[in-house]
Parts: C-alpha cells; sequence; structure tokens
C-alpha cells in the first residue's frame, strides 16, 4: 500500500511539474471522449425508444393497406382490428386511438392552436403505463372528459388547480365543435424517448362516440391500432387471424379495396424502421444513426491515437530518467506501474471533466442541432461505456510500456515504429470525415436545388378547419391584392400523405397516388401541362390531371385515349364508383421526397367540394412578406372570424423532409472541426518529438551549410509520404461508406473524383502546416547550442 501511494504521490507531481504536456494530452483526450459520448449518448438515445414500457417487447402495432401498395403504407389502419381483436386469444389487451398533430381548442373562451391531442381508452393508459399526478384514470371512460399533460397544465393553468375545468374543442383533424371537456387529472409529460407526445388525452365517449362507433365498418384509416401480445404469442399468425376475419366480414363488399394486408410491427421498431405516413412522431432514418454512430467512434480513435501518440512521446524522452531508476534498484513491474497509474489518472480526469462539460452544454447542442439531446444515468450503458475507455487506454499503456522496457536499442526508432502508423491512423480518419462531410453536403445541396416540377418559392399555405363558408370568396378577395399572384385548394401540400386508388380499373396493375384539388392550384404550383384538353378553364373543372409517368403506362398498355376510354366504358363498375374522366396531363413532379422515385400520381378536380380548401395555397408576389403577411391576415379575419390565422411557407416544408440530412451534415461539420483539432494536437506532438529527436543531425547540417529549407524539405518529406498512405487506404474506406449512404436516396449525386482531392489536400496542408512550424523552430536554432545540447 505505501508503495502504491509514493507511485501515486510521484506521477501525480510529474504530471504537475510537466504542466503544458499534461493540460495538452488532457485536453485532447476530454475533447475526444467528451465528443464521443454527446454522439454516443444520442444515437443509443434513439435506438433505445419505446424500450421504456412495462412488456415493451410484446406491443405492437397492427398496420392495414389495401393489398399490393407495400410503398405506401399508413402507421394508421382500420377500425375493424380493434373488434377483431377481442376474438383473438393471443392479444392481451387492445388499444385504438386518434392523433391531432394540430387541434383548435379553447379556454376562458381564448383560442389557441394545440398540438399532440389524443383521444384514447383505459387500454391506452395500462399498455403505455400513464402515470397521473392528480386524478384517477378510469374516469377518461367517461363522456366528454380529458386529462392533461403537467407541461400544458403549467403552460395554461400555471398556479391555478385545473380540476373541474373545461377545454373547448373547436377543431380536432377533420371533426369540428365537440364541445367542452372536463379536466379530470394531470398525467405525468410522456417520457422522451417515446414515439409520440401527448398533451391532451380526450375520452372516446360523448363528443366522438358516433365517429368511433362507425369504425369497424367503415374503410377509414382514422385511428392507430396496438396489441399488447401474450408471451410467446406469433405477430404473424395474428396478422393472418385478422386478414381471416375481415375476408369473413362484410367489409370486402363495401366500395374501396376488395383486400387488405395486416402486419404487426413491434413498438421498437417504429422510431428507427418505420417510414410509414402520418406517423405520430418524427422518426429517425436508421441508416443516418448508424452513420452518427460511426462517427462517435472515429472521433473517440482519433481522441486514443492522439492520446497514445502524446503517451508514447513523453515516455521516450523520459529513457534516460528509466534507465538511471533501473541502474539505482527499480524492477520493470515499479516502472509499468508508474506509468499506467499516469495514463489511468489522465483518462480518469479526462472523463469527468468530459461528463462536466457535456452537462453543461444541453441547451447549446439541442439549438445547434435541433435535437433532444439528454444523459440518463440509470443507465448501465454509460458506465459500460466509461469504464472501457479506461481499460482500453490503460491497457495500452501496459502493452505500450511493456514493449518499450524490453527493447535495448535507440528510442528512435522505437517511437518512430509505433507512432507513425498511429498518425496514419489519425489522418486517415481526417481525410474519411472530410470527404463525408463534403458529400453529405453536396447531396443536401442537390435535392434541395434540383427542379421538383413546380415551384415552391413564395408561397404561403392556410390551414382552414372552417367548410361551413365558400372558400371561393375568400380566394376572389385575396385576388384583389396586388401582393397575391394566384390562390389555390387542395386537400394536401406536397409532403402531406395523400390518398390512392387501385389502376385496374384502368388495366393497370397497382396504385397511384392523388390529391383533391382545384385547377388553380396547378397553376398557383406552376405545375406545367403536357396535356390540356380542359375545354372552359374559367368554369367550375371537375375530372382527372394524372402526371405523365401515369399517362405514358396508360398510353403504352392501351395505345391511344380514346382507347383507355373504351376499356372503362366495359368495365363493370360496383355501387358509388364513377369511370375516370381525364381531362389534362402534366409534367412529372417530385411530390414527396428525393428518397423515393416519382410514381404513377393524379390530381382529382372537384370544385364543387368547399373542402379541397384545406390547404389553401397563396402564390405571393415579390415584396415585404411582412406587410403582405399582415394584409392576408386582415382578410381572413373578415371572412373566418374568430378562427386562428394559421400559415406556413411551403418551402420550409419541403426542406424538413430533408432534416435527418441536414442534421447530419451540421453533426458532421462539428465532429470534423473536433477531430482536425486534436488530429493535429497528435502530429504537433509527433513533429515535435522527431524534431526533437534529430536535434544533432540538424546542427550538423546547419554547421555543414544547409539551408533552412533544406532541412525543412528533410522534416516534411516523412510526414507527406505518411498522408499519402492514409490516403490511399482512405479513399476506397470513405468511397464504400458514402456510396452506402447514398442508397437512401432514389435521386443523388455521384461520387466526384474532387470530393477525395479535397479532402487529401485539406489533410495534408494541415500536416505541413502543423509539421512546418516546428520544423521551422528546429531548422532556424543555433546550431552550436543544438549540438552543445546533445
Amino acid at each position: 500500500m505505501i508503495s502504491t501511494n509514493k507511485n501515486l504521490k510521484y506521477s501525480l507531481r510529474r504530471m504537475w511539474n510537466n504542466r503544458l504536456s499534461t493540460a495538452i494530452n488532457l485536453f485532447g483526450l476530454t475533447i475526444g471522449i467528451g465528443a464521443f459520448l454527446v454522439l454516443y449518448v444520442y444515437t443509443n438515445n434513439e435506438k433505445s425508444f419505446d424500450k421504456h414500457f412495462p412488456d415493451a417487447e410484446n406491443i405492437y402495432r397492427v398496420t392495414s393497406m389495401p393489398l399490393g401498395i407495400d410503398d405506401d403504407r399508413w402507421a394508421r389502419s382500420l377500425g375493424m382490428v380493434h373488434d377483431v381483436a377481442v376474438t383473438i386469444p393471443d392479444v392481451e389487451k387492445a388499444t385504438w386511438f386518434s392523433h391531432a398533430p394540430n387541434a383548435t381548442i379553447s379556454i376562458n373562451n381564448k383560442q389557441f392552436e394545440q398540438g399532440d391531442v389524443m383521444s384514447v381508452d383505459k387500454e391506452f393508459t395500462d399498455i403505455f403505463n400513464v402515470e397521473t399526478i392528480v386524478g384517477n384514470l378510469s374516469e377518461i371512460s367517461n363522456p366528454n372528459t380529458c386529462f392533461i399533460s403537467e407541461g400544458f397544465a403549467q403552460k395554461y393553468f400555471k398556479n391555478e388547480n385545473p380540476i373541474g375545468k373545461s377545454i373547448n374543442i373547436d377543431a380536432l383533424q377533420y371533426v369540428r365543435n365537440l364541445g367542452a371537456y372536463e379536466i379530470r387529472g394531470i398525467v405525468k409529460n410522456t417520457h422522451p424517448k417515446s414515439h409520440f407526445n401527448y398533451e391532451i388525452l380526450l375520452s372516446q365517449k360523448g363528443g366522438l362516440a358516433e365517429r368511433y362507433e362507425s369504425m369497424p365498418t367503415r374503410k377509414v384509416q382514422w385511428v392507430y391500432n396496438y396489441f399488447l401480445l401474450k408471451k410467446d404469442a406469433n405477430p404473424n399468425a395474428i396478422a393472418q387471424a385478422l386478414h381471416k376475419q375481415f375476408m369473413a366480414s362484410s367489409l370486402p363488399t363495401i366500395q374501396g379495396p376488395t383486400d387488405y394486408q395486416f402486419d404487426l410491427t413491434p413498438i421498437s421498431d417504429i422510431h428507427l424502421h418505420s417510414s410509414d405516413k402520418f406517423e405520430l412522431k418524427e422518426s429517425n432514418s436508421k441508416i443516418n444513426i448508424g452513420f452518427l454512430g460511426g462517427v462517435s467512434l472515429v472521433i473517440l480513435l482519433i481522441s486514443l491515437f492522439n492520446f497514445t501518440n502524446l503517451s508514447i512521446a513523453k515516455l521516450l524522452k523520459r529513457s534516460d530518467e528509466f534507465n538511471i531508476r533501473r541502474s539505482i534498484g527499480a524492477n520493470k513491474p515499479q516502472l509499468i506501474l508508474q506509468i499506467i497509474n499516469e495514463v489511468a489518472i489522465t483518462c480518469i480526469l479526462s472523463i469527468l471533466m468530459s461528463l462536466m462539460f457535456i452537462e453543461l452544454i444541453p441547451p447549446l447542442i439541442n439549438q445547434l442541432f435541433d435535437i433532444q439531446f439528454r444523459i440518463y444515468y440509470d443507465e448501465p450503458i454509460i458506465y459500460i461505456c466509461l469504464i472501457s475507455i479506461i481499460i482500453g487506454t490503460t491497457l495500452l499503456a501496459f502493452l505500450f510500456a511493456l514493449f518499450f522496457l524490453n527493447q535495448k536499442n535507440t528510442k528512435f526508432k522505437v517511437g518512430s515504429s509505433t507512432m507513425r502508423p498511429l498518425l496514419i491512423g489519425q489522418v486517415t480518419i481526417v481525410i474519411i470525415l472530410v470527404a463525408s462531410t463534403l458529400l453529405v453536403n453536396k447531396q443536401i445541396q442537390f435535392i434541395l436545388n434540383s427542379p421538383l416540377g413546380y415551384d415552391k418559392e413564395q408561397v404561403v399555405v392556410l390551414e382552414i378547419k372552417d367548410f361551413s363558408k365558400d372558400p371561393n370568396a375568400f380566394a376572389n378577395r385575396l385576388k384583389q391584392e396586388s401582393c397575391v399572384a394566384s390562390v389555390g385548394f387542395t386537400r394536401q401540400y406536397f409532403g402531406y400523405p395523400t390518398q390512392s386508388f387501385g389502376l385496374a380499373g384502368l388495366g393497370l396493375d397497382g396504385y397511384a397516388e392523388f390529391v383533391f384539388a382545384n385547377y388553380d392550384y396547378l397553376k398557383t404550383m406552376k405545375i406545367p401541362f403536357v396535356e390540356n384538353w380542359i375545354n372552359k378553364p374559367d368554369e367550375p373543372v371537375t375530372g382527372m390531371v394524372i402526371n405523365k409517368h401515369l399517362y405514358n403506362r396508360l398510353i403504352e398498355r392501351h395505345g391511344s385515349l380514346d382507347a383507355i376510354e373504351q376499356y372503362q366504358s366495359q368495365q363493370t363498375l360496383e355501387e358509388g364508383q364513377t369511370s375516370v374522366n381525364f381531362i389534362g396531363v402534366v409534367d412529372d413532379f417530385n411530390y414527396s421526397s428525393a428518397h423515393e422515385i416519382i410514381g404513377d400520381y393524379a390530381f382529382w378536380l372537384n370544385e364543387s367540394d368547399n373542402q379541397i380548401a384545406r390547404f389553401t395555397h397563396i402564390r405571393l408576389n415579390p415584396g415585404n412578406i411582412h406587410q403582405e403577411l399582415d394584409r392576408i391576415e386582415s382578410i381572413w379575419d373578415e371572412y373566418y372570424e374568430g378562427e386562428l390565422f394559421n400559415y406556413f411557407f411551403l418551402d420550409d416544408k419541403v426542406a424538413a423532409q430533408y432534416k435527418s440530412e441536414a442534421l447530419l451534415s451540421r453533426i458532421l461539420i462539428t465532429f470534423s472541426i473536433l477531430g482536425i483539432l486534436i488530429a493535429v494536437i497528435g502530429i504537433s506532438a509527433l513533429s515535435l518529438f522527431i524534431s526533437q529527436l534529430k536535434t544533432k543531425e540538424i546542427g550538423i547540417r546547419k554547421v555543414n551549410g544547409a539551408k533552412t529549407s533544406e532541412v525543412l524539405l528533410m522534416l516534411n518529406k516523412g510526414f507527406v509520404k505518411w498522408v499519402m498512405i492514409a490516403f490511399i487506404i482512405a479513399t476506397p474506406l470513405s468511397y464504400f461508406v458514402m456510396n452506402k449512404w447514398l442508397e437512401n436516396f432514389a435521386y443523388k449525386t455521384t461520387l466526384s473524383w474532387w470530393i477525395f482531392a479535397i479532402a487529401g489536400a485539406f489533410a495534408l496542408g494541415i500536416a505541413l502546416l502543423t509539421v512546418s512550424w516546428q520544423s521551422w523552430k528546429s531548422a532556424n536554432r543555433n546550431p552550436v547550442e543544438a549540438l552543445r545540447y546533445e
């Protein structure tokens, strides 16, 4: 124990006496571990979504989609799923609920827009372990009752007691004027790692009862269905049971698709694996999370390489000290223990400093990257990770100390043979990081600047919920304003989930996406016609406008428009069905993001339907945007008195489809800079070490007339060779990684040669600048002093 204490005190004293070296080592390792922890914690949080629920491994979401449209899955499903669940023995509990991402509510006659409003049943609160602060959750089964989150209570009621007060539900996703809901309790906020959020939980009884009662008999996907299965239940067998019950019911005879496919998705797979439409919460792409996880390990590797290089340099400088201590009786285990002590102390201090650092910066991280970063210290993976770093660095120190103390020849040979591969590894990683950053930004710019087939700029979209009034009167009033170029109506804006219709009646396989709109919408969005068969566009227009992709398929199948119409006339129509009246063809456009290819698409123009104005698109003329919005709002108040003025810009919605790529870009840029900073420290350490070891050689060359430039060339050429080796290693690796990432897009940029050239040149420039500074100081040193020093 006494010997251990003496070694520890000696190590601490040595670290204090070499404060600059210790500070540099601590700085590099702290940045590396801190950056690694930020990324690792974030990616681990993303991968552990929904695993906190009791029995999470047995909770599944049920999807039901018309047979044959796998690429157009909805997170919502048929209402019949809930009724059938009670007949399946392996289903322990079943819940169905609605979710409104944007509802309109009133409190004390003051109206608000409110997100995350759910209508739920008692089974929802059981399956998802909803916890109350005040109130009895069984009251959710009573008509027109509701529970609010603690965040909602604090926001709207502050220090008041909300129990017994009412919230008026003015509009809730296709439903209006549901009436007053009495607050019966307060529930804890939704767990951050859930794939849904709730601020208000409404009863399904009362105002919504009629809608829920009709769901099992309709082919409408308005509700979300979740099952809690019994242990060892087979999800596939349950999906087959649902299909069997569907086919045995009267639903196949109702207008619409005659067959559906049912699937059960584990709840833990939803956040990272599901890209279904109408997701309850924005999800993350699995490949991006995997990419970020790789970046976190890369940053840690750079810092560990750097730490090892610095430790080796310090160790080699102390070789004479070790020889003296050996001569006076110190044995090898004592020397190794001393080395390990210093490494372990530095590593532990770096971990503590990095933990303090990341505790202070979550607000900055959340603002910079637009994420919700939080460390959960109750999760053992954090401690396993930190302990692994300590053990790993200590083991590296032990192995090198053992190797070093067994050497009997020059320290330059020992140091170079170990430090050079580590330097090459660092530079390789830097090149991969820089190349990946360039490629991600190139792809984002490609998809944002690629022609979409429509003009997204200068378009403001108003969300209308009151369809009792004629939207044309509102549109005509807007058109009188000089700031308004045009106004169009649609039920879905670009990027919003569409509906679909089967193409069997047209002699084609599959389904086409379609939206309800008016003729002026096509004009407002500047979607060009390829064929226009509308005779009187100034009168109400009814019919279908299809995209060129679908038109080409129809012509390839039938040969002409007349043949298409003749084929339709020979088909037997079900009750409520009508033949399609084609009135035009528009050029192809990218309705969704560049992640998806352009497919069959159609606009169903029906200007007699007021609900097509749900999303009213207004193209503005260039001008003062704030004044234009103020003018539009004043007209809104005239026509929709008492309704909230809710708007967004279309280009923002389009850009939001690439949020995960933009996040990846910001993270790569930030952590590439950190990686480069750490690598600079490592390169500086190695260049200083080599220049010190070559002090005698430099002195002799200077005495014999060597110029400073010749000494610089001599010292730098080795680093150039190592950077070239790193470039050769990094290029195929980065090509493979980036090519794999690009597979996530249907439309993608090219992997240009200049990406790798710039990354290599950048790494070379960083290395030469760093090395040249140390080399210049060594080359300009008085050769007499250099020889005396040796």
